[in-house]
């Protein structure tokens, strides 16, 4: 199975809506996440409201021959993980692959995509904090720079740092 990596723009992003929230669904209701498929709605929502106010927004998809999305990374600057009052960094904010389309490459190839695009250092990711998650940035280059507990979560996270 082949794919192709295209930059996707927010409107683009959004004509997707219902492939994006199946996507997530799939994605997210296994391990480690194990979200209800409601999470995956609210994952979207939360991209698409966060892209279209966004000016530097960016995204990258994996599409297959059919040009169905087998995956996407996108990301904006901001303060949130690094915290208000401290430079911006890029925030990674979703990076996502198909189940039966994981373990093919697609997810680092997503990853190094949208990173070589982004000129803002350092870039932040904000992760469950399980060896699953955490092993493999790091394997890419990530180092843990802060650990929480977000308000209303019942997960541990952590705020990741890619130089």
């Amino acid at each position: 199975m082949t794919y192709r990596l295209t930059d996707l723009a927010a409107g683009e992003l959004a004509g997707r809506r219902e492939e994006l929230i199946a996507l997530c669904a799939q994605a997210f209701c296994g391990a480690p996440w194990h979200e209800p498929p409601a999470g995956a709605l609210r994952t979207v929502d939360r991209l698409l409201t966060r892209a279209a106010e966004k000016p530097d927004f960016r995204c990258v998809g994996a599409l297959d021959a059919d040009d169905a999305l087998d995956g996407f990374a996108a990301g904006w600057t901001g303060t949130f993980l690094s915290g208000e009052g401290q430079a911006p960094a890029f925030e990674l904010a979703e990076l996502v692959v198909a189940p039966d389309r994981q373990g093919l490459g697609i997810g680092r190839a997503l990853h190094d995509a949208l990173l070589t695009r982004e000129p803002y250092r350092p870039a932040l990711l904000m992760t469950l904090d399980v060896p699953e998650l955490t092993g493999r940035y790091e394997r890419w280059g990530w180092t843990a720079a802060d650990r929480r507990r977000p308000e209303g979560e019942q997960h541990d996270f952590v705020v990741m740092r890619h130089a």
